[in-house]
Formats: structure tokens, C-alpha cells, sequence
């Protein structure tokens, strides 16, 4: 099998659950990175469809990190992230879902809405030490920021709502882990991997890749929401060193 290659975007949490899991299984892959704005050419290229990550495996294009995690489940079965139970794997893929359907959204838009009103920290995000990247991000800043509060619909009311949605999380989280610190079956599964993927960039674990620009808003509505400590203990515990190897020559 031809080494799998996964198309991402550096900082975008559900491109960091598909990292994770491929990591966590220690499947050597190859990174290639594409610049946001770009990425739709790409996907669409790969999948037919608008957004990464997908991963290229064995010839066939799997986009969503949730295919990509059930393909890495029967292409590397250990360490398991589905329970073997089948009540408990129905609970796990269900909250995995709960997830990204509520917390994803609502996360990237924590995110964005504070990078349209700091330019410091859209170059921290964005610019991979590039100086030129650098320069243009900072000359464009107000069109870049107009921009994201279209794409992504950003306004304070939209903020509170969001907000609100990871509060909701916290809590269902809480609610959910008892006195265990999993969400299913007293084990690390794939409802604790998309948990913590989906607020890595407000919670800073420093096991994440890439490096993470400060967002103190959205950080400190991470620790209010009781996730942040929670999310760096599960990144010690399981977030193991990069899989990546680079690309052989053509």
C-alpha cells in the first residue's frame, strides 16, 4: 500500500482530529498543507467536495475526519478507538457526531471571530513564518476580516450562541464522564479524541502541532466551560508524536 497522504489545513481543529487519530494508530502518512482559500480547489480536486482534511488511502480519497477515523479503525484496528461493546461504540460515534454537528461550528466561530479582530493573531495563525505572508495579511487585514465575518456569519449575537454551545458541551461532557475522566466505557475512545480536537486551539495542550496562537477569549471560555484542563490531561495522555514522514521523490 502506497503511503497515505493527508491534504490539511495547519490550524483547523477537525483537520487536527483526523492528525490525532492517525498519530494516536502511528500510521506513517504524509502532510501536505494547503493554504485556507485554496483548500476548496483541492477538495474538490480529491473528493468532489469543499473542505479538508481528506486523506488519500491506497488510491482512494476518504474526506471528513469521521471516514477518515472508520478507515484507520479497520486499516489499523490497534489501539482501538471504537469500543469493542457494541452499546458502548453506539454511544461513542454518537457523541463523536453530537460534536462535530454542535461544538465544531460553533468552535471554528469562537475562533474566527476573535482572529477578524486582531490582526497580530491572524498573522500568529497563518503566516507559517512567512514574511511575505506576513506582509500580505497585514495589508489586507480589513478585507481578510470583512471576509471571514461573511464566510462564517460572525456577529456578537452569533458569538453568544456560540458561546452557549460550548458551554452546553462542558456540561454534557461533565454529565457524561461521571467520576471517570472518559466519556464512554472508562477508556480514551473517539468521543474523547473529537472532544478535545474540536477545542484544541482554546485550550492550547501543548502536544498540538503547529503552534497555537493566544486567543484569550476564547480560552477563557474554555476554562469556564470546564474542557481546557480536561482537554491538555487527555492531549498528555494520548496525543502521541507525529506519524508524518516526508514525501519520497517523484
Amino acid at each position: 500500500m502506497d503511503t497515505p497522504v493527508l491534504h490539511q489545513l495547519k490550524f483547523s481543529h477537525f483537520n487536527e482530529k483526523a492528525r490525532f487519530a492517525l498519530d494516536y494508530k502511528g500510521v506513517a502518512h504524509v502532510r501536505r498543507t494547503v493554504f485556507p482559500g485554496q483548500h476548496r480547489d483541492v477538495a474538490r480536486e480529491l473528493a468532489g467536495t469543499s473542505t479538508l482534511p481528506i486523506l488519500v488511502l491506497d488510491g482512494r480519497a476518504v474526506p471528513d475526519s469521521s471516514q477518515i477515523i472508520a478507515a484507520l479503525e479497520e486499516l489499523r484496528p490497534e489501539p482501538p478507538l471504537y469500543p469493542s461493546d457494541p452499546e458502548d461504540r453506539r454511544r461513542a460515534l454518537e457523541l463523536e457526531d453530537h460534536f462535530d454537528e454542535q461544538l465544531g461550528p460553533a468552535s471554528r466561530r469562537i475562533v474566527m471571530s476573535e482572529l477578524a479582530t486582531d490582526v497580530d493573531l491572524m498573522i500568529e495563525a497563518f503566516s507559517n513564518e512567512n514574511e511575505q505572508v506576513r506582509d500580505g495579511i497585514r495589508a489586507g487585514f480589513p478585507a481578510i476580516s470583512a471576509q471571514l465575518v461573511e464566510t462564517f456569519g460572525l456577529s456578537d449575537s452569533r458569538l453568544e450562541q456560540d458561546l452557549g454551545t460550548l458551554r452546553d458541551a462542558g456540561e454534557l461532557a461533565a454529565r457524561t464522564r461521571g467520576d471517570s475522566d472518559y466519556l464512554v466505557a472508562d477508556r480514551f475512545t473517539v468521543a474523547d479524541l473529537t472532544l478535545a480536537a474540536l477545542v484544541y486551539p482554546l485550550a492550547h495542550p501543548p502536544q498540538a502541532p503547529y503552534g497555537r496562537p493566544s486567543l484569550p477569549r476564547g480560552t477563557a471560555a474554555c476554562e469556564a466551560a470546564g474542557l481546557a484542563e480536561w482537554t491538555r490531561e487527555i492531549y498528555a495522555r494520548h496525543r502521541a508524536p507525529s506519524a508524518a514522514v516526508e514525501a519520497a521523490p517523484a
